[in-house]
């Protein structure tokens, strides 16, 4: 075939087997870069599950964490989410050792993270009063045009040298492009693994997730909006998390053959204890399991007119597994749209993405086998806990807090948390305090009271606030959440108003392409919440993916086309100008 054959036109069929992150995200991108490049093509979702059911039906089986950076990410992309799927707002991490306990607070503290159900809620939930992550994202692919098929895969094949599935409805028409995007517990991988194409469905191991029904008022005094994080030293548990959602908490037990003893040890430590009301107790029933995750990418994901993403093709390593599938499928939606469809397409522009996550997961894999010998040496883990809470109390630079928060995140690559504690200073402050170990030294977690209903992400402002104030030295970029702005330009002792923003819009982006002072001030009308955008972390995924500057390069232009509007309207002395001509 000519290389011609293997890319997409206007006319191109796209066939998506699993509607989980991994193939919303895809169907989503591909459709909008589809639209923005004039090209037409349709995309059907093969996903059988229905997640706005509670329980295994419409379960996927994760922690549900969204991490800091993902959540900055979709906003930037105008992907807001809402406070009826984010069940808790996160805006700390507190670390549990037997040697004490810290609290970790980001920069701003700012609720940048999202705890979500994947379904609709454990099996057994009393009243659904929030919405699946899952679903929320499959029907932002479905407003973009994507039909969603609601059958299972049960083969895949060849026909004509074009790939098409086969449901109990019979055969599908022949795709030109079929993206294998199912879990790592799906046996789908078993279909593609028989095509004789070269692929082979990634390594994975055993965790194990479970839900308590402790209520919301309960869940604040306990646990607050901090993510609960266990560094202990109990033989073969690696980490341990209890996330707080809604109603539920959820418990993610990582490490080698967990199993019930394990489970009921970890129950049973005091730095657990402390977390749940006293005399509280495990039910004799409750929404669990023990899923697979991927610890090692698929060899091989890719063949002509075939490509796979997410947990079928590589993940992160233990955390952001969402993350992993957004920044995999939008590599294979740049592949598919501007290079095209071919196994040499994919191995040119689709791997290299799949080869920096595998690399970064080696990294990950020796952060966590020093986290593990950290958790055995109880000296060792005495400086972490004294160097983490003298960087909380002292402030100024988090060199251990910033280590563990994106290790707990995910929100950095690990090779930027590793060359972090490779500083001379990160490692001399570490090697003093494990010195002073034997010191005496109280450490306590410091639950603040929640100002913003759970689901809210951002930071609240009320009216008479500022924003962002004209003159000053702007970081980063702002996505309202909820609520209106204005912008107002301070010039010769008067203020004029320029502009008046709502939800989903963004102000401040210039701070990320430029280093100078704000332009104008932003204040709210009324409430409003905004959540920032970081410079260094957009900048840094700008490298990764150009196509994020996109829309904010879209925004500019409008905002630059208005101003042009306005000019021409001031000098004409005509108020009908618009676009550049008079309105006929």
């Amino acid at each position: 075939m000519k290389a011609s054959d293997f890319t997409l036109d206007s006319g191109s069929r796209v066939g998506v087997v699993g509607g989980g992150p991994a193939g919303a995200f895809f169907s989503y991108f591909l459709l909008s870069m589809a639209e923005r490049v004039g090209m037409n093509v349709s995309v059907d979702v093969y996903e059988p599950r229905d997640f706005n059911k509670p329980g295994p039906v419409g379960c996927n089986m994760c922690g549900g964490i969204i991490s800091e950076s993902l959540v900055q990410l979709l906003a930037a992309e105008g992907i807001i989410l809402p406070p009826t799927v984010v069940q808790r707002g996160i805006d700390s991490y507190v670390l549990h050792m037997d040697v004490g306990t810290v609290r970790i607070e980001p920069p701003g503290h700012e609720k940048r993270i999202a705890a979500v159900h994947r379904g609709a809620g454990p099996r057994g939930i009393l009243e659904k009063r929030w919405h699946s992550f899952d679903g929320f994202l499959l029907d932002l692919a479905a407003q973009r045009g994507a039909t969603v098929v609601r059958e299972r895969v049960d083969g895949v094949s060849w026909v004509d040298g074009k790939p098409q599935v086969k449901t109990k409805s019979g055969d599908s028409p022949a795709y030109d492009l079929l993206v294998g995007a199912v879990g790592i517990n799906s046996s789908a991988l078993k279909l593609f693994e028989g095509l004789g194409i070269g692929y082979k469905a990634p390594k994975a191991t055993k965790t194990y997730i479970c839900e308590f029904l402790l209520g919301q008022e309960t869940i604040e005094l306990y646990l607050g909006s901090s993510m609960h994080v266990f560094l202990l030293n109990l033989p073969r548990l690696e980490f341990a998390a209890i996330i707080p959602k809604g109603d539920y908490v959820t418990v993610v037990l990582l490490g080698e053959a967990i199993d019930a003893d394990l489970v009921n040890s970890f129950l049973g430590t005091p730095e657990v204890r402390q977390c749940f009301p006293p005399g509280w107790s495990p039910p004799e029933d409750f929404c669990r399991c023990s899923p697979a995750i991927n610890i090692e990418g698929a060899d091989r994901p890719f063949s002509d007119r075939m490509v796979f993403i997410g947990d079928s093709g590589v993940s992160r390593l233990y955390k952001d597994g969402i993350g992993g599938a957004y920044r995999t499928a939008k590599a294979a939606v740049k592949t598919a749209i501007f290079h095209g469809v071919s196994a040499e397409d994919f191995r040119r522009h689709y791997l290299p993405t799949c080869r920096s996550l595998s690399l970064d997961n080696a990294i990950g894999k020796v952060i966590f086998t020093v986290t593990t010998l950290i958790q055995n040496v109880r000296i060792s883990r005495k400086g972490v806990l004294r160097m983490t809470a003298g960087e909380q109390e002292r402030g100024g630079r988090q060199r251990m807090s910033s280590v563990l928060w994106d290790t707990f995140t995910g929100s950095a690559p690990y090779r930027d948390v590793f060359q972090r504690t490779l500083h001379p200073y990160f490692l001399g402050r570490l090697a003093y305090e494990t010195a002073a170990g034997h010191l005496p030294f109280k450490t306590r977690a410091r639950f603040k009271e929640d100002k913003v209903t759970l689901g809210d992400l951002g930071k609240n402002y009320a009216e008479g606030e500022t924003i962002v104030q004209q003159g000053d030295v702007g970081e980063c970029m702002y996505v309202i959440q909820s609520g209106k702005v204005e912008v107002i330009k301070e010039e010769g002792g008067k203020e004029i108003k320029l502009a008046e923003l709502g939800d989903g819009d963004f102000f401040g982006e210039m701070a990320l392409f430029e280093k100078d002072v704000r332009s104008a001030t932003v204040r709210p009308l009324g409430e409003v919440r905004v959540l920032t955008v970081d410079k260094k972390m957009f900048l840094r995924k700008i490298h990764d993916d150009p196509s994020l500057a996109f829309r904010v390069m879209q925004k500019m232009s409008g905002r630059i086309r208005e101003l042009n509007n306005e000019l021409m309207r001031l000098t004409s002395g005509n108020p009908n100008v618009e676009q550049g001509r008079e309105r006929e």
